[in-house]
């Protein structure tokens, strides 16, 4: 592989080497991650052509404004859960502002995940809305997202689909 369609900087901070899971406590957070120094590095992946695209997942207002303090490339995206349940609202339109790209994840509301919920699954609204279109709540979330959010659903099959529509 000579380069990747989109790089992004996970999660906002810095986790004990042991820790191998999304399940850690807060003693498990290291005081200090150099956020500047890890944007500056990729960056430098921007400009020798090793990535088309930068950007930043789970990233709020207050941490992409720090970001942009030093940023010579501003983040293509900033891929973050969005649903029925967490619109995302302020979020969204922070990123709009600054030209920023949010992709959604788990239209289902991270369903089965430790910090999920089942308010997008179990909702009767939904439910009904779903089956008055002869869909299954996963398709009319899915478009919903789509629609409303006007977002690129992320999948792991889906690699290589944002960098097209960003620089395209």
């Amino acid at each position: 592989m000579e380069y990747v369609d989109l790089y992004l900087m996970h999660f906002s901070l810095r986790l004990k080497k042991e820790v191998a899971s999304f399940e850690f406590a807060k003693e498990d957070i290291l005081p200090s991650w150099d956020m500047k120094g890890t944007w500056e590095a990729m960056e430098e992946c921007c400009r020798l052509g090793l990535a088309k695209s930068i950007g930043v997942s789970n990233f709020s207002c207050k941490k992409l404004s720090q970001l942009l303090q030093y940023a010579t490339i501003p983040p293509a995206v900033n891929q973050v859960e969005m649903n029925a349940a967490w619109q995302q609202v302020k979020l969204r339109e922070f990123c709009r502002e600054k030209g920023i790209h949010v992709s959604a994840w788990s239209p289902l509301g991270a369903n089965g995940a430790i910090w999920g919920s089942l308010a997008v699954v179990e909702n009767p609204l939904l439910k009904e809305i779903s089956a008055a279109k002869g869909k299954s709540l996963a398709q009319s979330q899915t478009r919903s997202s789509l629609l409303l959010f006007q977002a690129k659903i992320s999948t792991p099959s889906s690699s290589g689909y944002l960098a097209h529509e960003e620089h395209h």
